[in-house]
């Protein structure tokens, strides 16, 4: 189960409403149950990643930007300062922390028919599945 502020930095890589096209959020293509899923059936040094991925998003990523952490403090723009900050921080271990949470994240939204739809996947591959 995700806190609030983990769930603060996730919906700060994918939002709702963010784009015209791609209406649909992190959130919106079941990340929920995506996650869920993820922590029974991923390999554990992935889990164990991701988790500690979640961790500098919520108390590191603040900091980059100057802001006083966790990340669920701050307003949407600068949320997406702050993990901007962390994906592209010249320490290498940082910068991973940050990919690692943009994998995990496409992983679901890719995953997501709804969403595939929207960028144009075509419909026939989603039928043979």
């Amino acid at each position: 189960m995700l806190s609030s502020r983990q769930r603060a930095a996730l919906d700060a890589l994918l939002p709702s409403d963010a784009h015209p096209v791609l209406t649909r959020g992190l959130f919106d293509a079941g990340f929920d149950e995506f996650h869920a899923s993820f922590e029974r059936e991923a390999h554990p040094s992935l889990r164990w990643t991701f988790r500690a991925a979640l961790w500098c998003a919520v108390w590191v990523s603040p900091l980059l930007i100057g802001a006083l952490p966790p990340v669920s403090r701050l307003g949407r723009d600068d949320r997406e300062r702050a993990l901007g900050a962390l994906v592209s921080h010249p320490w290498y271990p940082l910068r991973q922390m940050g990919f690692v949470l943009k994998a995990v994240a496409a992983f679901c939204y890719g995953a997501d028919r709804a969403s595939r739809r929207a960028v144009g996947y075509p419909r026939q591959h989603d039928e043979a599945e």
